[in-house]
């Protein structure tokens, strides 16, 4: 089976919060927040589905695995811009999912989500993991853009990370459309922007999700 094939393919994003316990009541009650309504702009922009539990736990599922990748290193950025620190650890398996329901995490089987949790259970100091069928042919040249963006991730401001949210979001935008969205000052936002690597990090995000993890079609 390669990614291109027509099985019914799709992504699961399984992520925790990275020392949530250094976090108080109210700071961690606002990241469960953030990630709920990040979720809900997955549903309106990607068709996806997810649930907060256990505490600082959280699943995804994006039907087009495509934008899955995207939508993790967004989970991300979502905890960053939130409060200082924070951030979280995210697991995206691709593979074959069986019929999803409404409750994600009571009725989530098949592949994709047993590669994401796997992997996650095995992640160590990386925070950003990619896994895909042991029929996919390894890509070291894959695995080496992750690494290099989760190190580029990895350390972003709030501020920094406020701007690249909606710049990943909406890549369409442009800098006066981004401004006129989020009220931040075109001058101000592009400053951020520049800070933040989101050139780079937006090509590195292209390259993945257009030539190593394709689509389903």
């Amino acid at each position: 089976m390669s990614l291109n094939s027509k099985a019914a393919l799709g992504g699961v994003i399984t992520g925790d919060m990275v020392n949530s316990s250094a976090l108080s009541d109210t700071e961690h009650q606002a990241c469960l927040q953030q990630i709920e309504q990040t979720i809900d702009i997955f549903q309106d922009e990607f068709s996806a589905q997810g649930d907060v539990f256990r505490g600082d736990e959280f699943q995804v599922f994006v039907p087009d695995p495509k934008h899955a990748l995207r939508c993790a290193i967004l989970l991300r950025l979502t905890l960053m811009r939130c409060v200082k620190d924070a951030d979280a650890r995210v697991s995206i398996g691709i593979g074959q999912y069986q019929q999803i329901e409404t409750e994600l995490r009571k009725t989530a089987k098949g592949e994709a989500f047993q590669l994401s949790g796997r992997a996650l259970k095995d992640m160590d100091e990386e925070r950003l993991k990619l896994s895909l069928p042991d029929t996919v042919e390894a890509n070291p040249s894959r695995d080496l853009l992750i690494r290099h963006l989760d190190f580029m991730m990895t350390g972003l401001s709030e501020k920094q990370a406020e701007v690249l949210f909606p710049r990943l979001l909406y890549p369409e935008f442009t800098q006066e459309a981004l401004s006129a969205k989020t009220g931040i000052h075109r001058r101000s936002l592009a400053s951020r922007l520049q800070r933040a690597n989101a050139s780079l990090i937006l090509d590195t995000l292209d390259v993945i999700e257009t030539t190593l993890i394709g689509s389903k079609s």
